[in-house]
């Protein structure tokens, strides 16, 4: 099965196109301060490297978050609008399972963390059995030393953080750990990859029989729009207000 995996979500952004789990092609790009103008380019370069037609493609996945807002919207909105024209079946993947997913077959807990601004990080526990890998909680939105109490509560091990949040509190997490987690610069780099979000795809398809429900793959935010809790909050003034409010 041909499989083009998207990840938009961080400012790491990637294309891949799998054939099952091999890939075919990939390509990355920084997508910091980009509103995604270049996915869709990247799209059609790693389909002509691979020699692939987009009609050709079986199945689109996608990380739906989460991660910023922007690129959330972007990946999942190209993903659905690709399907409309190839009918490809459409696979929503978490950004932290996928992060997660990069890390490797450990027998350890991985906490995959990604920056989530305001002293947050967006949080996720998993684990290998086997070559599956296991989501030990509900992800979520959590200072790290809220997330450091939920991982310690779960294993008596060593504890392995991964994601550009274990860079940004690195040090609130080494303390919050007490000693039991696994920092390393290699963990502090670690992305999710468009690649690792065609794979998780092809497991979840070769679970559910090769059947995809495209109406459930929506983006996953954890928390709302900065816009949104300023605009009920009063901070942030409609544009008809504030029209009227200079012709006074």
């Amino acid at each position: 099965m041909r499989i083009l995996g998207i990840e938009t979500a961080t400012a790491s952004q990637s294309v891949a196109l799998l054939d099952n789990q091999q890939v075919l092609a990939e390509a990355a790009w920084s997508g910091a301060g980009s509103r995604g103008g270049k996915l869709l380019p990247m799209i059609d370069s790693v389909l002509r490297k691979a020699g692939v037609a987009p009609s050709a493609i079986e199945a689109i996945a996608v990380s739906v978050g989460p991660g910023s807002f922007t690129g959330v919207r972007v990946g999942l909105a190209t993903a659905k609008g690709m399907i409309l024209g190839t009918q490809a079946l459409l696979i929503g993947v978490s950004t932290l399972e996928a992060l997660a997913a990069g890390y490797g077959f450990h027998k350890a807990m991985v906490g995959a963390l990604l920056d989530a601004g305001r002293g947050e990080v967006y949080a996720g526990l998993y684990q290998y059995t086997g070559t599956e890998l296991r989501q030990l909680c509900p992800e979520a939105v959590v200072s790290p030393e809220a997330i450091a109490l939920q991982a310690l509560a779960l294993t008596t091990g060593e504890i392995h953080l991964i994601g550009d949040g274990v860079a940004r509190y690195r040090e609130r997490l080494e303390v919050a750990f007490q000693g039991r987690a696994r920092v390393t610069d290699e963990g502090c780099k670690a992305v999710p990859m468009a690649a690792l979000v065609a794979r998780l795809a092809f497991g979840q398809l070769t679970k559910a029989g090769g059947t995809s429900r495209d109406r459930e793959v929506v983006p996953v935010y954890l928390r709302r729009a900065e816009a949104e809790t300023n605009w009920e909050k009063g901070l942030v003034k409609s544009p008809l207000e504030r029209l009227m409010k200079a012709s006074r």
